[in-house]
């Protein structure tokens, strides 16, 4: 595979503008900004290169959960440049993801830039996420990841509990969910969300850098569930060797965490602490056109 060069020119999309810088030290290697903040990377050479920290944790638990001999059915809501889903088909003959972006400026861009058309037995389309998971059939997956943003936050739509009921309905016995999250302290969407978990799966982890944690600063929160054990492996050595040491909750740590957290419903708007300032980051962009 030709790797196609960084256009030294930003792109609009339909909802951001995107930068695209490559690696000084990996040929293939991609950063892209949107709106200038950097959003993801992804390796053209080596699919399996995971630059950003929480994407190397998500990755640990998948592996953890799924052998790469077994068959893998994903899907993965908000794809950016498909890292995840690249990773997976790379490491997996026997997977089939399939990816839905709402941006389809951002599916544009990956393929014209990124080589997006060059990865096997992946399916990416544009829409909307719940739609997606509405639209598909009972036990259908296993592997369902949520990482979508507006701006800097997760979607309502994708984090409400009535959402998660209809992940657990399209997810096969022994299945894993997965979102990624930001959040600011005191974690009240991470909490919350959490909440929601736990109404429908039995096993749910918080993933987390310690500063973030402890409150001590803002970053990303893996959620993770399932309805069989999730394995220590993942959240307990493998988290410990990577060069950032994130630490997972889990059972009476995590319901120490989301008590007095009510889950995020369809027919409230919420109230945490980061819906409470994203106005402040600017106006959540509309479609062109």
């Amino acid at each position: 595979m030709s790797i196609p060069p960084a256009p030294p020119y930003p792109i609009a999309t339909d909802f951001v503008t995107v930068e695209i810088r490559a690696d000084r030290d990996h040929p293939g290697g991609r950063l892209l900004l949107m709106d200038g903040v950097e959003a993801s990377h992804v390796d053209l050479d080596d699919p399996t290169r995971i630059v950003f920290e929480y994407l190397r944790h998500l990755v640990g638990v998948v592996d953890a959960m799924f052998p790469e001999r077994d068959a893998l059915d994903a899907l993965q809501i908000g794809g950016g440049p498909c890292t995840l889903a690249r990773y997976l088909v790379a490491t997996r003959r026997r997977a089939r993801v399939r990816v839905v972006e709402r941006d389809g400026g951002i599916v544009q861009v990956s393929r014209d830039h990124l080589a997006l058309d060059d990865v096997p037995r992946l399916d990416v389309t544009v829409g909307d996420g719940r739609a997606a998971v509405l639209a598909t059939d009972d036990a259908a997956l296993d592997l369902l990841v949520v990482d979508a943003f507006v701006g800097l936050v997760a979607p309502h739509a994708l984090s409400t509990r009535e959402f998660v009921a209809q992940v657990r309905r399209v997810l096969r016995p022994g299945g894993l969910y997965a979102m990624n999250l930001i959040d600011v302290e005191p974690l009240e969407l991470a909490r919350a969300m959490a909440a929601g978990m736990l109404q429908h799966f039995p096993e749910v982890a918080l993933i987390a850098d310690p500063a973030v944690l402890e409150h001590r600063t803002s970053g990303n929160v893996l959620l993770v569930a399932s309805d069989r054990p999730l394995p220590p492996d993942a959240l307990g050595r493998s988290l410990a060797r990577d060069a950032s040491q994130w630490e997972a909750r889990t059972g009476r740590a995590l319901a120490g965490m989301v008590q007095g957290h009510p889950p995020l419903t369809d027919d409230e708007p919420p109230t945490h602490q980061l819906a409470r300032l994203a106005p402040l980051w600017g106006r959540v962009k509309q479609p062109r056109g």
